[in-house]
């Protein structure tokens, strides 16, 4: 093996490894043992069947990546990342590598994850390889091999490249944003709406590498007065800083502040490509309500160097915004004064505040008045005089009109123009700006873009809040991400305290220090977001309603297996951040809201407080289960709960007030017809049909093998009677009334009938099963029970209280009949019904109303509860 610091040649292969994020350290040859036996034929026939076997492949390598900070004092374990490339003069043979010295993968790499490649020149587009790699892990867990195949090309001076994810370098963003910029300079501004695009390094890395920032925003409401140079901040003097915007706030945007992260970049790429569409009416809207500040890499040195997540100096930058370095951490430090300084709207403390700005303000009555006064900058003003003048005559452009961009008077937002002294002097109104409180703050939106290993899918962290007002703001925009984009996963977003603090297991520093936690706790800025994309794959794919201007009947085709990310897909994601940031006020002309599943901006926002109850229900009764075992649950749940219960008891007492009327006048008549049905058949039926079982088997009640004894007087039948409550529904449990009530009678009655069996000697014994009993009528149901005597002249008696069966003695009907007093007839019969059915419904009213009675005083305690807790914390009203 021989190696150089830029290249590694080894078995005739040249491994590149001098180029941008590039970090391979190592490669060594693996001797692959040949076999005897076996002409050449035969091995390469056994190699084209048998890919997998040990002869599929002609050379084999073991490669080690560089540690994050390698060969330093700095140096750690993070090893995920990997960049090379290879060149071979041997066309068509079939190479195995093996990585073997990465970071534990497995979660990731057995979801289905691919290195990519590229061929220059031949193939010059990324994709993942098309053999699925395999992994092995030590018997320590420690190291992680990944292994793979690759086909050299014909062209043997081709080079192939390899890495972990899709690379984007610093190099490919310097690129990037000079095309960027030269599109933007042949461009001449003919309205208001035209794109203000301004590009200026804000610091140099440790290394001396650009800190780049982008303005963008519309011309509309531009100031002539360019914002502060800030202490210690923006090194190159040529370079002007942009203008600042009255009443437009900020949109912070930032990435790749781990190096390895690169979905982010892309994310970041899809979001100003869509901001920079001159034609779209939703990135009209949005350059004409907001200023956008976009960092594309914060931490260009650890990209360069090939690192995976740390800086030159081994730290994480995305744990140390609450105190960062000026020394240390150059461009977080540059970071969080901006993000500052557009907190305060353009103002910061005068520590903050570079002497060295080439302008120089004159208070002229009461007008901030802006001159030029140093001539070593003649050039650049003169460079920028032509942009200047343009705006004089955007008053007299014609602005389209849209729905929610109001035309406006361009005069107005801009500037008076004096040519006194062939000087320009730029006058500006309005222009008394405060410091602000996080309620007024300057700034709108907060996002860091990053990407993720093992959780699949694009989601977003947010900050947590006890205001229910402050979650569901925060909830909002991930919540339309995923009505706007197919890929993102709102299930997934995470606004637990716990993630705001958790120390990190790998550096053993909290998150606490990363930008969404810091910017919250510096700003108050609810809208602080960690978006998060992962590297290969997600676990779901949304449908995405159409939009408003396409029409219901645009369908598109939905994928129901998600997809492998490519990077057209993470900067779908960044487009799709325009519409949602839209939907938030209502101002997206083109919604996908009307044709969603929730109609409107509002029916999200009741579909996420509804989550939020449900959740907060959830942990409250967890809550109240840990306040069993001594821990205090926290005042909100408590208040939220019993406002909540509070509300629901009042809804329920006027829900009962309004149909307790109706639902007790049909449940009086149904249970009167039933009671007076029942009464009427006992009373009117034959003397077999009387003298037939008493008991009745109810629904979800059977007796097995019970011995049933007749009732043979009318008293009997009278005090049945009595017993049953009218205003109990009829399917009363018949047996307990009769065992308690009639238990003494039928034991008389029981010695009378053995005094006259042992008499006349007549004593015969049946056995009852438990289905003999009475037809009885119940409303419109008929409870069936069938008798097993088969003559209707004799009768059996039921020992009632006994727990066991026992025999049942048979009467002759004669004997029965000359001790069974007669039946009145059908004219008391009727007296009686009358008298009864009068007592039932005086009884009935008096029940109604004392029910009515205890409803009303329910109601009234808990409508007085409820206003003495709206007292007590306003929050509740």
């Amino acid at each position: 093996m021989a190696s150089t610091p830029e290249n590694i040649s080894c078995a005739g292969f040249v491994f590149s490894n001098n180029f941008d994020s590039a970090n391979l350290a190592k490669v060594e040859e693996v001797k692959i043992p040949e076999i005897p036996g076996k002409d050449v034929y035969e091995i390469e026939d056994k190699s084209s069947h048998n890919p997998n076997s040990k002869e599929a492949w002609d050379y084999e390598f073991n490669l080690w990546t560089k540690h994050d900070c390698h060969g330093t004092q700095y140096q750690n374990n993070n090893r995920t990342w990997f960049y090379f490339g290879v060149t071979s003069h041997r066309p068509n043979v079939l190479v195995k590598f093996n990585i073997v010295n990465l970071n534990k993968q497995v979660k990731m790499f057995s979801q289905g994850m691919c290195p990519v490649f590229k061929v220059v020149p031949g193939h010059l587009h990324w994709e993942r390889i098309r053999e699925k790699p395999t992994y092995t892990l030590d018997q320590r867990g420690n190291d992680f091999t990944l292994s793979f195949l690759y086909c050299t090309p014909e062209n043997s001076k081709a080079i192939t490249y390899f890495a972990f994810t899709y690379p984007f370098s610093y190099i490919d963003l310097q690129n990037y944003l000079r095309r960027i910029g030269m599109r933007m300079e042949k461009r001449s501004v003919i309205c208001a709406d035209d794109i203000y695009y301004h590009r200026e390094c804000a610091i140099k890395s440790l290394e001396g590498r650009r800190l780049d920032v982008l303005t963008i925003s519309s011309y509309r409401n531009i100031l002539m007065e360019r914002e502060d140079r800030l202490t210690n901040m923006f090194p190159d003097t040529s370079e002007e800083r942009p203008y600042k915007f009255r009443d437009k706030k900020v949109i912070f945007i930032s990435a790749r502040v781990h190096p390895g992260e690169t979905p982010s970049s892309f994310v970041l790429n899809g979001f100003l490509n869509f901001l920079l569409n001159r034609e779209d009416q939703i990135a009209i809207n949005l350059r004409h309500l907001y200023v956008f500040k976009l960092i594309p890499m914060l931490n260009p040195d650890g990209v360069a160097s090939g690192h995976y997540r740390m800086d030159t100096k081994g730290i994480n930058l995305n744990r140390v915004y609450l105190n960062p370095s000026e020394v240390d951490h150059p461009t977080i430090y540059a970071a969080r004064n901006l993000i500052k300084y557009y907190h305060h709207s353009y103002q910061l403390p005068t520590e903050l505040t570079d002497h060295l700005s080439n302008i120089n303000l004159e208070i002229v009555d009461n007008d901030v008045t802006l001159m030029t006064l140093d001539e070593k900058n003649r050039y650049t003003l003169e460079s920028n005089k032509k942009h200047l003048l343009t705006l004089e005559h955007l008053d007299h452009a014609i602005v389209g009109k849209s729905e929610e961009v109001p035309k406006e008077s361009v005069k107005n937002d801009y500037v008076a123009k004096d040519r006194t002294n062939s000087k320009l002097t730029y006058v500006t109104t309005n222009m008394n700006e405060t410091s602000r409180s996080p309620d007024n703050s300057g700034l709108y939106l907060y996002i860091d873009l990053h990407g993720h290993a093992s959780k699949k899918g694009v989601f977003m962290y947010g900050n947590h809040f006890t205001d229910p007002e402050d979650t569901i703001m925060c909830m909002l925009l991930p919540k339309l991400m995923s009505i706007n984009n197919p890929h993102f996963h709102f299930a997934s977003c995470n606004f637990a305290e716990r993630n705001m603090y958790i120390i990190d297991k790998r550096d053993g520093m909290s998150r606490e220090g990363s930008g969404r936690v810091a910017v919250y706790k510096m700003t108050g800025l609810v809208r602080s977001y960690t978006l998060e994309c992962n590297y290969n794959s997600g676990r779901l794919v949304n449908v995405i309603p159409a939009r408003v201007r396409d029409g219901m009947n645009k369908t598109t085709s939905h994928m129901f297996v998600p997809p492998k990310y490519t990077p057209a897909m993470f900067e779908a994601v960044g487009a799709a951040l325009g519409p949602s940031i839209l939907d938030l006020t209502g101002n997206n002309p083109n919604s996908r809201l009307p044709n969603s599943q929730y109609r409107s901006l509002r029916g999200v926002k009741s579909h996420l407080k509804l989550t939020y109850v449900n959740n907060l229900s959830a942990s409250s009764n967890k809550s109240t289960l840990k306040d069993s075992e001594g821990i205090v649950a926290p005042n909100t749940c408590i208040l939220k709960e019993l406002e909540t219960k509070l509300n629901d008891a009042v809804t329920g007492v006027k829900n009962v007030i309004r149909s307790e009327g109706n639902l007790m006048k049909k449940c009086i008549q149904r249970h009167s017809v039933s009671l007076y049905t029942a009464v009427k058949r006992i009373k009117g039926n034959k003397i077999s049909r009387q003298t037939s079982p008493a008991h009745r088997v109810l629904k979800n009640h059977s007796i097995n093998n019970a011995e049933v004894r007749t009732i043979i007087s009318d008293a009997g039948v009278k005090s049945l009677l009595k017993t049953i409550d009218p205003y109990q529904p009829i399917k009363l449990n018949v047996e307990s009334v009769i065992s308690n009530n009639l238990e003494p009678r039928l034991s008389t009655q029981m010695c009378t009938n053995k005094k006259l069996t042992m008499k006349n000697n007549l004593t015969k014994t049946y056995n009852i099963s438990s289905e003999e009993t009475a037809i009885v009528r119940h409303g419109a149901k008929r409870l069936k029970i069938v008798s097993s005597t088969r003559t209707t002249s004799k009768t059996s008696f039921c020992d009632i209280g006994e727990s066991s069966c026992a025999a049942v003695e048979e009467i002759t009907a004669k004997t029965l009949s000359s001790k069974m007093p007669h039946i009145r007839d059908k004219q008391n019969l009727r007296g009686m019904r009358a008298r009864k059915y009068d007592q039932l419904t005086e009884q009935i009213k008096l029940n109604k109303s004392s029910k009515l009675r205890e409803i009303n005083e329910v109601a009234t305690k808990e409508s007085f509860i409820l206003e003495k807790g709206k007292k007590q914390n306003p929050k509740l009203s």
